[in-house]
């Protein structure tokens, strides 16, 4: 476990991110938001230990974490979703702990983050647990190509939806547009990738076919 710790990366755009936050006078808020952070991936990489995966990368990003597997072809689907499902629910745990055990001014805020966390974290859109979740039962007896195609234009029409909705709301939701923005960037750079998944599945496939 120790090891796959040491696979743990901070993504560049959280050092703009946390500047802001200080000069702004946030820098605390964001220090309770990094620590769910930081634990909600903890919930991803403990339960992805214990199924056997073998954890290549960890990236801390604004909104959450990505991990990269080696091997994930060999992943079924229910480790897949074990993983997952691990990060929301380590989310929630957290929550239930603030709510339950620790004193109010620190419970309220940490209770609210648990939740924002959630919210964000669960919606249907790529690389998002939430999309990750769709994702996995998308891909049911479909090759990669089909699945990626028809589920990344599910996520960037929902992504798309969401920005609209949070323009509705500047500048409260500001800092929700920049997530969406980045998220909707990946989702357009994994659309023109697809297909190079594609080809390293018939890859595979070819080398594990006698």
């Amino acid at each position: 476990m120790a090891t796959i710790m040491l696979k743990v990366k901070l993504h560049p755009t959280l050092l703009p991110i946390i500047v802001w936050l200080v000069l702004t006078g946030q820098f605390a808020n964001y220090a309770l938001l990094f620590l769910s952070l930081c634990i909600h991936e903890l919930g991803h990489l403990i339960v992805a230990y214990l199924v056997g995966a073998n954890i290549k990368s960890c990236v801390i990003m604004p909104y959450g974490g990505e991990i990269q597997f080696s091997k994930s072809w060999q992943m079924t689907k229910q480790q897949q979703l074990l993983i997952t499902i691990a990060g929301p629910f380590a989310t929630l745990l957290l929550f239930l702990l603030a709510l339950f055990f620790l004193p109010q001014n620190l419970s309220v805020p940490l209770q609210t983050i648990q939740l924002l966390l959630l919210l964000l974290n669960l919606l249907p859109i790529w690389p998002l647990d939430g999309g990750r979740i769709v994702e996995i039962l998308w891909s049911e007896k479909k090759s990669i190509i089909q699945t990626k195609t028809s589920f990344l234009a599910f996520s960037m029409s929902c992504c798309f939806l969401c920005l609209l909705m949070a323009l509705l709301y500047i500048p409260e939701s500001f800092f929700f547009i920049l997530i969406l923005i980045l998220l909707f960037i990946q989702n357009i750079q994994a659309f023109r990738y697809r297909r190079y998944e594609q080809a390293f599945e018939n890859i595979v496939l070819n080398r594990l076919t006698p």
